[in-house]
């Protein structure tokens, strides 16, 4: 049975995937435009992995 904070969460799911997106999005464009010779793979692949690393952090600090 889900609770409250799960039918909550479960709610929110897209938009929290709408938002990360966003945020790929807008780095990716800074990225093109202060670096002509981008490699927007490349770019797009580090970007996810700080994300990523920032995300850890994030979950670490409740720990």
């Amino acid at each position: 049975m889900m609770t409250a904070q799960d039918k909550e969460l479960a709610q929110l799911q897209c938009a929290i995937v709408s938002d990360m997106k966003s945020l790929v999005d807008k780095y990716m464009s800074i990225v093109g435009w202060d670096v002509p010779e981008n490699d927007e793979t490349l770019a797009k692949k580090k970007i996810i992995n700080i994300l990523k690393d920032a995300l850890e952090d994030i979950e670490r600090e409740d720990d």
